[in-house]
Formats: C-alpha cells, structure tokens, sequence
C-alpha cells in the first residue's frame, strides 16, 4: 500500500446566493468533490460533515488536528450559472498554497469537480492517476435540475427514516424524468431501497432487496465505475450467499474508491461476513479516522470483527455504540458476547432487549415460533465461514435463548437455507411450463420468456447473442428518430403517473399493484434509455441487435419476475444466475443438472 503523503480537510462551502434554499447545492457541491478526491489512494481526504460538526471556527479545534491542509470555497448561484471561488490553506498557519474562481454550468459541472480535485492533488505534489479520475467522469447533464435532484435526494436520504427514503426516491425519479439514463439516479433508488431492506421494512425484506438489487445493477450497466454503487452490489450478493461474487464487488469498491468513508464501512462489515475481521478492524478504523465526526453506525463493522475474532470485552464496548434503531440484532451480539464472557446476567438482559426488539419490528407483535429468533439471526447475518455462524449461536444459547425443540438439526445454519438436492426441471408441456427446483414443483402459463431461459439454462456458461435468442438477422437499423416530440411528452407524463401509483401502492403495501406499476415502468425507462443519447437527445431507432436486446432483456426480466411470484427460491437462483444484454448468459455459482 502506497504511503500517504497528504491530507486535505474540506470544509463546508459557503452559500452566498442569498438563497437558504441553495445550502444543499453548496453541501453537495463539496461532497461530489471530496469524492473525487478519495479516488486518489496518496491522498486522506477528511469530509465536510467531519470539518461541519468539529467546527473549524472553533479555537478549541485545530484543523491541524485533522489535516495538513484545508480546502474552503464559497457557491453563489445565479440562474443556470454557478460561481464557486475555492481556496486551498496550510492548515498550520493559513498559508494560502492555491486559489481560484470557476463558472459551472450544468455542461461543465463534473469537468470542473474533477478539475479542482486534479488541481489540489498537484498542488500536495500528488502523482494523479489520470486513467482512475477519467474512469470517474460522468457525462455532460442537460440541465442544473437533475444535479439539484441528485444533491436533495441524497440529502434525505441521510435522515435514515422511511418516510426520508421514499422523498429520496421522488428526487431521483425526477431526475430519471429528465435523463433516463443518469446512472447516479438508479445508484440514489438502490440506495433508497436498500436502506428499507438493511435497516428498516423488515416486512418487505423481499422485494426491497429485489429492487435494491436491481437499481444497483442498472446504475453499473450505466456507470460501473461508482464505487457506492459496487459496494452495495456487494453486500446484496452476500445476503444472498454468493461469496466470491459478492467480494469481487467489495474488492472493486475499494479499488475505485480508498477513502470514501461510507464505502469503507460497508466494506468493513462484509469483510468482517467473509471471514477476514482483522481487514473489517481496519476499515472501520480508517473511516473513522477520516471522519472523526462519524454517525455512530460506522462502529457496526468493527463490532463485528472484533465479535468474530473473540475479542469480546472490546466488541460489548464498542457494541454499545451502535444505535439498536438501525441494528435491531445488535443486542443479540452483545448478549452473545457478554455470555462467552461468562456474564451471564447481563447476557440475559441484552437478550432480552434484543427479543423486544425483534417482537415489534420484526414479527409485529405476533408470538415467535419455536427457534424462529435463532433462525432470524442467522440468515441476516451472512457469515461465510460455519465457525462464526456457531459461535453466534453458542453465545446465545448461552445467554438463554431457545431452539426449536423440534429440529433436528443442531448446526448454526438455519433450515429455510439450505439447499435440498434433487431435479431441476424446466420444461414446455403445450400451453404451460413445468418448473421444478429445491424440491418445489409449479405450474405456470407459457411466456415468451420462457423459452428464451431455457435455451440458456441448456448452455450455462455460454454467451448467447440477443439476435440469436429473438430468431433474427442482422440488418442495417433505420435513421428514423425512436421517438417524436409528441411521443416523448406522452411518455414522460406516463412516466409521472406510474410514478404516483407506485408511491401510493408502496404506501397502502399493495406490493402486487407496486409490482404491476415497476414492471411498465422498468419496460418505458429501457427503452428511453435506448431512445436518448449523452445530454437527453434523441437518438436513431438503431440497429436490429439493439431492437433484438431491448426485447429479448424485457421479455426475459418479465418471465423471471412472474416465476419469482409462483416460486420464489427458482426465481432468487434465476435472478443471480442470467445475465442479459447484447450477449444473454446462464452462469450459476454452483452448477445445476437441468432436465
């Protein structure tokens, strides 16, 4: 690892357009820059929130303290202009290394983030790695109000509440309004949903992983070169076991990004699942130590290692840190840790608050089943290596907690999963498809789609051609534009209304009118997708292969979300197994024999 040869404190920008309004863009404006400047690996880059919440007005802390030197800046608004005026200080005695003024427009806003990081890293007399900061450029936006929707979206999403999440999700729904598209759009809906799934709608574990899930994977397709977007890719596949997909994501993440601390923390806590806790240990570290005014969810991964490691005494102090809102099986660990401590009395106390916890925001209310809060933990908790799992379980069985007296199977991995051997099926009979997978057998009307997955499940591991898939041949595409200045608007105004109907479904939890609104949704934003090239402009209608892709990936994604209703473990597998585009693949993690 390189060594770090400087620091760079940044430090909220002023608004100065007399408009309190404008404060987010001022906020975002600086964070978008500390994150370019993350990128470069030589380079401790302490956050705005950190120097926000320190106070570097305040005599009693020294920005020395946190860098060797600080970056301030002023934001002044004017219609579609921006002025920002940066200054970059020695944090020592104020000594002014470098100044300058830039006029933004909505064309040059990324140029120019990119610019005054470029330019405060060769002032530090940083070696800049052009390739990395080029990989991290996005394109040209058509107007300053997809930036503004960006900034407020994730400004709410900050709040960590539901009600904040789904005004996120209107932000960058808008955005997506305006540029189909804009990859940080789909990473600000993944990260929406992914705060429901992670933190919060237990009741809706489900589809929100299914929809965080998809974004993520939508927004890399755009952009795969966002680092928040390959982490949170990360820690869904290792929800859903794929260990060694789920750390290639994590590794990437890091590599995009070294000092972004929120990547850290993720990062640290899927270190911590995949066995390496000591790693986990110092990425939490690091984060900290880059954002010392740092939520108190960033102590989650070292508590995690410091559980997996058998520090115990360490983990229950830092254990308590972490708020029990965010993490409701928090008090689980602490009540395993205090109890392979030998303090069983407080063991049964936090084990306590844990089954409180869990009755309210879990199960509602309702009495548990027998061994249900052993299992619960158990799958929320992807340890990879079985020896973590149990000791997990041991601890708690130590501190009292239950296992159903009924299962016969001792070992820390919960029934629902683990895989049952047996056929796997995927046939045609007439008018309806024969699936069978894990032991369940279902019967489902035919679709298009159907015969498209079975023709890749037949070759997994071989790249199949969309024009192949659609039975049709390659021919020069027409000039005519896809869509006409009436058509667009009649799409745009669908788009809001599905929107709405998506919003008022999630909120009366209709999931199956959610589910029918997303799929015409998903089905529009693929094609004006297609249809809009850099800067909203409308593009010719293409090739054939584009036209064979576009509907061979709908007609595909379509079956397996039917599938997923009628059988939800064939549907899982299917969903990590296919992948679609110009090239469709079937490539499980672990083979399947296919009848």
């Amino acid at each position: 690892m390189a060594a770090i040869a400087a620091s760079v404190a940044l430090a909220p920008f002023d608004n100065l357009s007399g408009d309190p309004g404008q404060d987010v863009l001022a906020r975002g404006f600086v964070e978008d820059i500390a994150s370019a400047l993350s990128r470069f690996g030589t380079l401790e880059v302490v956050y705005p929130r950190a120097t926000a919440t320190a106070g570097l007005a305040d005599a009693a802390v020294s920005p020395a303290s946190m860098a060797t030197t600080v970056l301030r800046g002023s934001v002044r608004r004017a219609g579609d202009v921006i002025r920002i005026a940066v200054q970059l200080l020695d944090a020592q005695g104020g000594r002014q290394i470098w100044a300058d003024r830039y006029d933004v427009t909505a064309g040059n806003l990324f140029d120019v983030q990119d610019e005054i990081a470029e330019r405060i890293a060769s002032a530090l007399a940083i070696g800049v790695d052009r390739t990395r900061l080029a990989a991290a450029r996005q394109a040209p936006l058509p107007s300053l109000e997809i930036y503004d929707c960006w900034l407020r979206g994730c400004d709410c999403l900050q709040r960590g509440t539901v009600e904040a999440d789904l005004e996120a999700r209107r932000f960058f729904q808008r955005a997506l309004e305006c540029n189909p598209a804009f990859a940080r759009a789909y990473a600000g809906l993944s990260l929406s949903y992914f705060n429901d799934w992670s933190c919060q709608a237990w009741y809706k574990w489900d589809e929100t992983e299914r929809q965080a899930y998809h974004y993520a994977e939508r927004a890399a397709r755009l952009d795969d070169s966002d680092a928040i977007v390959q982490v949170v890719l990360g820690r869904i596949l290792l929800y859903r076991r794929q260990f060694d997909e789920a750390a290639y994501h994590v590794e990437r993440a890091l590599s995009l990004n070294p000092n972004d601390t929120d990547v850290l923390v993720h990062a640290g806590l899927c270190k911590a699942y995949l066995g390496d806790a000591e790693a986990a240990l110092e990425l939490s570290r690091k984060a900290m130590r880059l954002n010392p005014a740092y939520p108190p969810w960033y102590t989650a991964p070292a508590a995690c290692g410091l559980f997996v490691l058998g520090r115990d005494p360490e983990m229950i102090a830092l254990g308590s840190q972490v708020p029990i809102t965010m993490f409701v099986d928090i008090p689980a660990f602490l009540a395993a840790s205090t109890a392979l401590a030998g303090d069983l009395e407080r063991a049964r106390s936090y084990l306590a608050r844990f089954l409180v916890g869990f009755g309210e925001r879990v199960i509602y209310g309702r009495a548990p089943e027998p061994g249900e809060p052993l299992r619960w933990l158990l799958h929320i908790n992807p340890f990879r290596r079985e020896a973590d799992a149990e000791r997990l379980a041991r601890g708690l069985r130590l501190a009292g907690l239950e296992d159903d007296p009924d299962d016969e199977r001792p070992e820390a991995v919960p029934r629902p999963l683990v895989r049952k051997t047996g056929a796997a099926r995927f046939q045609a009979n007439g008018d309806t498809w024969s699936l069978e997978f894990d032991g369940l057998s279902v019967q489902l009307t035919s679709q298009k789609g159907f015969n498209d997955i079975a023709r890749l499940l037949r070759q997994p591991g071989v790249d199949m051609h969309c024009l192949e898939l659609a039975d049709r041949p390659a021919e020069p595409g027409e000039d005519a534009p896809v869509l006409d200045a009436r058509a667009n608007r009649e799409v745009r105004e669908r788009l809001r209304e599905l929107q709405q109907e998506i919003e008022d479904a999630d909120a009366a939890y209709d999931l199956a009118r959610a589910d029918r609104a997303r799929e015409e949704l998903d089905r529009i934003v693929e094609v004006m997708a297609g249809a809009f090239g850099l800067g909203g402009r409308s593009r010719a209608l293409g090739s054939a292969a584009e036209r064979a892709r576009s509907a061979v990936t709908w007609r595909i994604r379509n079956a397996i979300k039917k599938i997923v209703r009628a059988h939800p473990r064939l549907g899982r597998h299917l969903e990590n197994s296919i992948r679609t585009g110009t090239f469709c693949l079937y490539q499980p993690e672990t083979a399947v024999q296919w009848d």
